[in-house]
């Protein structure tokens, strides 16, 4: 109790300086602002507003929507009397009061999760929590995790397959594994592989319409659509995939549609046609012989995001984590190995 009383009254102080800063010339009415813990969401929404300079990338952060972490945003502005965002078409731009405490809150949040998770240190030897996109959890991890437990067998392993971003500073997980642009304070990173869309089918789907690296046009071919797929500028569909490398557009948008990777990659291994996978999640299915490469694999598409290792910055790490975070660079490492050599 004595160390939760402590965090508080170091939060309180923080909030009190970020309240300074912000008010400036209307100090002599600070104590008309008592703080208030239903303000730690607005501060929070604040904060991650700031580091992305973004409403929707901070939602994305926060799992909440734009709109919430805007009407959050707006809740602190009246409280304090202050504009701390200029509103635009193309987004938001932070004002100078906003500006002059973005590190302070950088700092504060992380002191203040730092903390809880010290707090809770004792009982971490054998427990580790990760979160990551499903479609990754089960098409690239769960094949290989069963080698980590062999190493832990005591280990208490909690794996959250979602495609929601986490907020490592208010959830309690070790680790995130991402797949987005390059992160930014206080998350710190280890960069896994890029990836890379190809179109792929089962064995037999290319026997049956004879499709291979001669192939320029998929007139008749049942296609499998995976919708939503990702934000990613650089995640290309059949019709773009198809201008990329000179295929016919007629009847490329037509086709069966999924709202899940895994449903589409099942479809394909049953048969039921061609799908664009990224090769993340294809990468086990093709080594085990389920899948195919009709069109070889020079015929593919560069994303622009990346798969990275995550975690909050000054988090100390057991040496279960540290034992993790070794194990999957290496895993990683092995990975890109062998898609080299299948691209050889």
């Amino acid at each position: 109790m004595r160390n939760l009383d402590l965090m508080r009254r170091s939060f309180h102080r923080r909030h009190i300086r970020a309240r300074q800063i912000i008010l400036g010339q209307h100090k002599d009415f600070l104590y008309l602002l008592p703080m208030r813990l239903s303000h730690l969401n607005a501060l929070r929404a604040l904060e991650a507003s700031l580091r992305h300079r973004s409403f929707t990338e901070a939602s994305h952060e926060l799992g909440v929507t734009p709109a919430a972490v805007g009407q959050r945003v707006r809740s602190l502005e009246d409280y304090l009397n202050v504009k701390l965002f200029i509103r635009t078409k193309s987004g938001i731009d932070p004002t100078d009061d906003a500006l002059r405490v973005e590190k302070l809150l950088n700092v504060g949040f992380s002191d203040v999760a730092t903390a809880l998770r010290q707090l809770k240190q004792s009982s971490l030897g054998t427990h580790l929590a990760i979160t990551l996109p499903a479609s990754f959890a089960e098409h690239w991890l769960t094949p290989w995790i069963s080698e980590f437990y062999r190493r832990h067998e005591e280990l208490d392993l909690r794996l959250d397959a979602s495609n929601r971003d986490v907020d490592l500073v208010t959830e309690n997980f070790d680790f995130a594994i991402r797949y987005g642009r390059q992160t930014t304070p206080p998350l710190e990173e280890k960069l896994l592989f890029g990836d890379f869309v190809l179109p792929i089918c089962s064995p037999s789907f290319q026997k049956q319409w004879e499709i291979g690296p001669e192939t320029s046009s998929l007139n008749g071919v049942p296609l499998i659509h995976v919708d939503n797929r990702t934000s990613d500028p650089g995640w290309v569909g059949f019709d773009s995939w198809g201008e990329a490398f000179g295929f016919d557009q007629n009847d490329l948008s037509k086709g069966v549609r999924y709202s899940s990777v895994s449903s589409g990659l099942k479809a394909a291994v049953e048969g039921q046609g061609l799908v664009l996978s990224g090769m993340v999640e294809a990468y086990n299915l093709i080594k085990a012989g389920q899948l195919a490469v009709p069109f070889g694999y020079s015929k593919h598409c560069k994303t622009h995001y990346a798969y990275r290792l995550v975690w909050l910055n000054g988090t100390r790490q057991t040496a279960l984590g540290r034992d993790f975070a070794d194990w999957l660079m290496k895993r990683a490492h092995d990975y890109s190995q062998g898609v080299d050599q299948l691209m050889r």
